[in-house]
């Protein structure tokens, strides 16, 4: 058995670091640019670790940055994924349709893995809070709103004091090819 391993490259979104707030529970943004209309992009991914608490949110937020200034406006928002008040939440900006399910407390990692099909409609999710699975009402069928390709543009979005130091990553790639020869 001849076993072939072929490198992939994908695509992260690296969000730049946060400024850090002047005052207590207050909030801090970023935008950043992407590229998601990637031909071979069959996964969209985003990963939060954040210390889970009452006081604090993050959000991470897609859409397009139709007037190219750099900044997605309220306007320009399509998805919105992240944490506030205790509580997970996905939210369509388009119809203000909102998902939630309830976070735990503490030092938390969420991950959530959209796969594509080669039309970039989404297919399934996999959605996890410290490895144990979430937001099970989207399975199997993903709504399409979960992923666009006009997308070109994120934002995050941090809420209050109690963790200035989030690790957050988004990226576009695609899927790993394993080719087994006999």
């Amino acid at each position: 058995m001849v076993t072939v391993a072929i490198p992939i490259l994908a695509t992260a979104l690296v969000v730049p670091t946060m400024p850090v707030p002047e005052h207590d529970d207050c909030e801090v943004v970023t935008n950043c640019v992407f590229d998601a209309p990637r031909h071979d992009a069959r996964i969209f991914s985003i990963r939060m670790e954040i210390n889970t608490t009452p006081s604090n949110g993050v959000e991470v937020v897609f859409g397009r940055d139709v007037d190219n200034d750099g900044i997605l406006s309220r306007t320009e928002e399509a998805l919105i994924v992240g944490y506030d008040c205790g509580e997970w939440k996905v939210v369509d900006c388009t119809t203000g349709d909102e998902t939630t399910c309830a976070g735990p407390s503490g030092r938390t990692v969420f991950d959530w893995k959209l796969r594509l099909g080669s039309d970039g409609a989404p297919r399934s999710l996999a959605a996890t809070v410290n490895g144990l699975p979430t937001f099970s009402q989207f399975v199997p069928s993903p709504a399409s709103a979960l992923f666009d390709r006009k997308w070109n543009a994120a934002k995050v979005v941090r809420r209050g004091p109690d963790d200035p130091h989030p690790n957050i990553l988004c990226s576009v790639d695609n899927d790993p090819l394993f080719l087994y020869v006999r």
